[in-house]
């Protein structure tokens, strides 16, 4: 993973604990928001639509059991991924080209996949705009780097205004009226952020709030899109006020990447119809599309101190995001939709950087998306690990193995 000169300054800092920046939350900044549906404990004071059921089925003694069959549905997926997102913004033209593409229920991203998947959402109308975005933007439209003093001062080296203004260009009038129109059909949108002192993924229902009857609900939307995109250590935080029980609290959103590479949630009319059924979804289908690659390439060359520390974040979020892929795919097998997934070919040119946004490595991944799909998506129907020499075998006294003596 290459690393540029100020997103390494920005990992270094943030690794040692020296990212603080202002806490305050009263602030032209600020947004304001209510407790329910979005406070820290909405999602444990309902049962999960996604892991309990996959509990209560495998622990269930009934080993055939269905219930009755919600109405098919379509879900996508969108992952994280930087400049990587240009595939599966390729993928996605494409796949309108193929006359295949079926107009999503249910859409979710997280990170640089929250933008895709916001005009996934409204249909291929918004094609243009998705190719246009992910083919001539780039790191001087997005922000402008700041001395590095700014880390400490405000816990961030970039000034976020111009990924502001792009938002607001990009989240006009029409947008918001067919945000609106998609939600009132039942449709659903989530965009997954980090809250940053708990460190947890927080999912917002973003056509939910579009619709809500509140002044500040266009700002508020904006603000989630930029949260999503806001690196920690590159971009401050976005601050949200909530209130809870009469209390209010200061909330810290940044790109949920480092929490979930990947998540799924199904809307209204999804719900497990009984203790220990299966195949509820049975003619629903999952997409999930990666903004990457499943597994990260070899590293050439020597490595150094601040290359051994940016490949170890790589490799975790990789590995994160395999191990959301393999929930997904267990939902699948217990709820009866069909797992499909497609990520970037191992065999295929990639930049090694992802948290740099070059026009020419972006044009040709969305040609690589586009080339993938306007003749019809090579869907893979198996969870990472399922294919041949992606399970590691392991080493033992039959294999060739040398010590190294190392001098230090």
């Amino acid at each position: 993973m290459r690393t540029s000169l100020p997103v390494a300054a920005a990992v270094l800092v943030s690794i040692f604990g020296l990212v603080s920046g202002p806490t305050g939350c009263r602030s032209r900044d600020t947004v304001s928001i209510p407790a329910q549906p979005y406070d820290q404990c909405s999602d444990t004071a309902r049962p999960s639509q996604i892991a309990k059921p996959i509990a209560e089925a495998l622990a269930s003694e009934k080993t055939a059991s269905t219930g009755p069959v919600a109405v098919p549905k379509n879900i996508l997926a969108i992952s994280g991924g930087g400049q990587y997102a240009a595939y599966n913004a390729g993928l996605l033209v494409g796949w309108s080209e193929s006359k295949t593409r079926p107009t999503f229920d249910v859409v979710t991203g997280i990170s640089s996949g929250a933008i895709v998947a916001a005009y996934a959402f409204l249909g291929e109308k918004y094609d243009p705009n998705l190719q246009r975005f992910f083919t001539t933007v780039s790191d001087k439209d997005l922000f402008s780097y700041r001395p590095v003093v700014q880390l400490i001062r405000n816990g961030a080296i970039a000034d976020p205004k111009k990924l502001i203004d792009l938002i607001e260009r990009e989240t006009g009038d029409q947008f918001f009226f067919d945000l609106k129109q998609a939600h009132a059909a039942g449709r659903r949108l989530f965009i997954g952020t980090m809250n940053v002192r708990t460190r947890r993924v927080t999912i917002w229902d973003v056509g939910a709030i579009a619709c809500s009857q509140r002044a500040e609900s266009r700002e508020i939307v904006r603000k989630i899109f930029l949260a999503a995109g806001s690196i920690p250590g590159l971009l401050p935080s976005v601050k949200f006020e909530v209130e809870i029980g009469g209390v209010h609290y200061c909330e810290e959103h940044v790109d949920g990447g480092a929490a979930s590479q990947t998540f799924i949630r199904l809307g209204p009319g999804a719900q497990q119809p009984a203790l220990g059924a299966t195949g509820w979804l049975k003619g629903s289908n999952l997409y999930s599309m990666a903004a990457g690659k499943l597994y990260a390439p070899q590293l050439e060359g020597k490595l150094g101190f601040l290359r051994r520390i940016t490949s170890t974040i790589s490799a975790a979020l990789y590995a994160l995001f395999r191990a959301e892929l393999l929930g997904q795919y267990a939902f699948c097998a217990t709820s009866g939709m069909k797992f499909h997934m497609i990520a970037i070919p191992e065999d295929a040119e990639a930049p090694k950087n992802s948290t740099t946004f070059d026009k020419v490595s972006m044009n040709k991944l969305f040609r690589l998306g586009y080339d993938s799909s306007r003749s019809g998506i090579r869907w893979r129907f198996t969870p990472p690990g399922a294919e041949p020499c992606e399970e590691e075998s392991p080493r033992d006294h039959a294999a060739s193995i040398r010590t190294v003596d190392d001098k230090r």
